[in-house]
């Protein structure tokens, strides 16, 4: 919200209050000041009378001027096309600065001396989209009476500053200048100014205007018809404070519209009154409805919708745009004013769905004052009558509710003292309210009842009241406590495990990532190895289309981060993420969504160095294996890893695996596929994900002590020959399943596939280390080899390779 002080000074008393106090207190009692500016900081800046212009000797285009400035006349030379004489200019004397860097000085220009500079708006540092369109390519001049060395800004009404306001969602009263005028009352305490205006009603009154709601989304309707309307440009005043407020004017009453928006912050829709006819109905669409908006762009409209029609066909989306067909004209003469009150979730829902977001449609949806609806609507008939020459109709014909009552909230000495934990004395209390024009009556000693007005629909409860005196009493003045509690703080076994993850993962040097939870659907497609055949959660209002569904898997959002990473040089990357991902299983009566912690990473480039020796460590499918090894290894379990089950397009289908504990799977790893690589701008890159949920909530066993074996282990080289399709994973879980006893570990040291093996076969050399507080004989170790021997054989297939 763009707050103009000049016109913030016609509400509320601010004289005596410098730029800095009010920015200061504004942030720390109220709302955060995003900006402060100048609407246009220049100096050295007057009106001039242009009283000769000749050409210039050696120029086609420049002109000479003899120009009075008030104390003296001056000789500038100009080269705007729309320059003549008699016009009254602004005029940029002899070390003057203008707001782009540019310093006035005396000058000769092709030979003819030129002491200061004609100047348009634009080198003023206004916006070209404020100026008006026969100003865009000359200088300005002035249309009223103005004299001579006056100061120009002024004249303009731009001499002056312009505070914007971070508005919360939940302070729609702040999104107009009579409810920061409500604010700055409070918060600097002094007196509101009444808006003193009159005007003529005249006496007709069109008794076949009729207006009537068929739907609960509009709470209450306003029609005034305004007469003889006289479309002109608006005067200076109002000009300057809608291009502060950040609207561009157009027209009288286009304007008049605006200034309203801004002034009260009730959004206004003008009809062409001739065109629409004297039949307003308030209703939803209908089925395969549509309108033509003021834009020129047909809405195909749902049910949902609420259109305000003139019996039959639509003539505005309510809240959110007019249509083309009752539109003002540059002949429009007769004009229906709508001022009206709509529901906020159905103007945000079409609003959202058709992406036409405005000034109006943002202050319908936070929600407008209905109580402020009526006088909104006179004010505009004052200006209609004073600046557009209209005529107004004596009544204007309302349908829906006409005011609403203020809530009551009953609020004591100990709610405000026992939150904040302050000594405020009742009294205080009930001023600082009053200060904000709420009406409190004493109920009771240390009871007051608060009676909040309709314009701050975000105070609802007691606590919000205690806010609103904590602000106002100042932050600075709470006390410093130091909270107490009796309970010991500490982590659960689930935040434990956590921990213990994020510990051991920034370990190894891998860095964590936080990344959206919202996706796109295409996202949502990619890397989903479980779950698959269940859909997507999706938003009913998504804010983007690429944050429309929540994410079944936390790959996708990684593989955007390292592309985001590697295009700006950043090629080696080792990032994990833990996060929830989330399904849809309506279709199961037992459950509607289901959510699963996840722990996924992205890997890519140099994992590791050492420059002294030269030697690089990178990523690779078995050192990503290795990292999720050691993670495990830290809960003292073990996983396995066999070929995917399923075909994954994101993964390369010869360097993936599924990864299994205890049987079941778990989650999956491997590169990514090449061409999915190379669309994403990626090279040699690794992804893993598994689910985290059991991991978290595991609890370790107790450890016991088990004392270091005194004697020495004993190992045994074995070659075994095996089928290609056979897993190393399987040759090692068979051993495991036969020896318990005294096998202490087993390693696969060599895989060979060449001409000593069969074309189907392949062979694989395990080293066995088997280990006894006893001592091992041969004769004890080569019964363990036969028995192992035989199990393989009957398990895999496996014979030992003869050499």
């Amino acid at each position: 919200m763009r707050v103009k002080l000049e016109w913030l000074n016609e509400l509320v008393d601010l004289t005596g209050l410098t730029i800095k106090q009010i920015v200061d207190k504004v942030s720390l009692y109220s709302i955060e000041v995003e900006n402060l500016e100048k609407l246009v900081d220049g100096t050295n800046l007057v009106i001039g009378h242009v009283l000769t212009k000749t050409p210039h000797p050696d120029s086609d285009h420049l002109n000479i001027l003899t120009v009075d400035v008030g104390k003296e006349t001056l000789q500038i030379v100009c080269g705007a096309p729309n320059v003549d004489v008699d016009q009254y200019v602004i005029v940029a004397l002899v070390g003057a600065s203008l707001p782009n860097g540019i310093t006035i000085k005396d000058s000769k220009i092709r030979g003819v001396e030129s002491h200061g500079m004609v100047c348009s708006l634009a080198e003023l540092g206004i916006e070209s989209k404020y100026i008006p369109e026969k100003f865009a390519n000359g200088i300005y001049y002035f249309g009223g009476s103005v004299k001579p060395g006056d100061e120009a800004l002024k004249a303009l009404n731009m001499d002056d500053y312009v505070i914007e306001l971070g508005i919360t969602p939940n302070r729609g009263d702040l999104l107009s200048m009579i409810g920061v005028a409500y604010e700055f009352s409070a918060t600097f305490g002094r007196k509101l100014k009444p808006l003193n205006y009159s005007y003529k009603k005249e006496a007709t009154i069109d008794k076949n205007l009729s207006v009537s709601i068929e739907a609960d989304a509009c709470k209450s309707y306003y029609a005034q018809v305004i007469r003889d309307v006289k479309i002109k440009e608006s005067p200076l005043w109002l000009k300057s404070r809608l291009v502060a407020f950040g609207v561009r004017p157009i027209n009288n009453v286009v304007d008049i519209t605006n200034y309203i928006l801004a002034l009260f912050g009730q959004p206004l829709h003008s009809f062409d009154y001739d065109v629409l006819g004297n039949k307003i109905v308030v209703r939803y669409a209908k089925e395969g409805e549509s309108i033509v908006t003021l834009d020129d762009i047909e809405r195909k409209l749902l049910p949902t919708d609420l259109l305000i029609t003139d019996g039959s066909k639509p003539v505005a989306l309510a809240g959110v745009m007019g249509g083309k067909n009752s539109s003002i004209e540059a002949n429009t003469k007769n004009v229906l004013i709508e001022a009206a009150i709509f529901d906020p979730m159905t103007v945000r829902k079409t609003a959202a769905r058709l992406n036409l977001h405005s000034e109006s449609s943002m202050r319908f949806e936070r929600g407008v004052d209905l109580n402020r609806t009526k006088l909104a609507l006179d004010y505009t008939n004052y200006l209609f009558a004073t600046l557009a020459d209209a005529k107004i109709d004596k009544e204007a014909v309302h349908a829906g509710i006409e005011s609403l009552d203020d809530t009551k909230i009953t609020l004591t000495n100990a709610n405000v003292n026992g939150l904040l934990g302050t000594s405020i004395e009742t009294k205080q209390i009930k001023e600082i309210l009053e200060s904000l024009n709420f009406k409190v009556e004493q109920a009771s000693k240390d009871t007051l009842d608060v009676f909040v007005p309709s314009r701050r629909p975000d105070i609802t409860i007691m606590q919000d009241l205690v806010e609103e005196v904590g602000r106002l009493y100042g932050y600075e003045n709470l006390p410093d406590t130091t909270p107490t509690d009796s309970l010991v703080g500490g982590l659960n076994n689930f935040q434990s495990n956590e921990a213990k993850i994020k510990d051991v993962l920034s370990g190894l040097g891998l860095f964590e990532a936080i990344t959206y939870s919202l996706v796109n659907e295409k996202q949502n497609k990619e890397f989903n190895y479980n779950h698959l055949e269940l859909p997507s959660i999706k938003l009913l209002m998504p804010l983007t289309e690429d944050r429309e569904v929540l994410r079944k898997s936390l790959v996708p959002s990684l593989v955007e981060a390292c592309k985001y990473n590697v295009s700006r040089k950043c090629k080696d990357y080792s990032v994990y993420e833990i996060g929830k991902v989330y399904f849809d299983n309506t279709q199961n009566e037992t459950d509607s969504y289901i959510e699963e912690y996840r722990l996924a990473g992205i890997m890519s480039g140099t994992f590791s160095s050492t420059l002294h020796s030269q030697k690089q460590e990178k990523v690779d499918f078995y050192l990503v294996k290795g990292i999720i090894n050691h993670l495990l290894s830290k809960f003292d379990l073990k996983l396995e890893y066999i070929p995917l089950d399923k075909e994954v397009a994101e993964l390369h289908p010869k360097r993936s695996a599924t990864i299994l504990y205890d049987g079941k799977q778990i989650g999956f790893m491997g590169q990514l596929h090449p061409k999915y690589a190379k669309d994403n701008g990626l090279d040699e890159t690794y992804v893993y994900e598994i689910k985290l949920d059991w991991l978290l909530n595991y609890v370790e066993p107790i450890r016991k002590y088990t004392p270091i074996n005194k004697l020495p282990s004993v190992e045994r080289d074995l070659a075994l020959v095996v089928k290609k399709d056979i897993l190393a994973s399987q040759i090692v879980s068979s051993i495991r399943k036969s020896e318990k006893e005294i096998l202490s570990d087993v390693k696969i040291f060599d895989v060979y596939v060449g001409e000593k093996v069969a074309s189907d076969e392949k062979s694989i050399a395990i080293k066995l280390v088997f280990t006894s507080p006893t001592p091992l004989t041969d004769e004890i170790i080569n019964e363990k080899i036969k028995k192992i021997l035989k199990d393989l054989s009957f398990r895999v297939g496996a014979k030992l390779r003869e050499i």
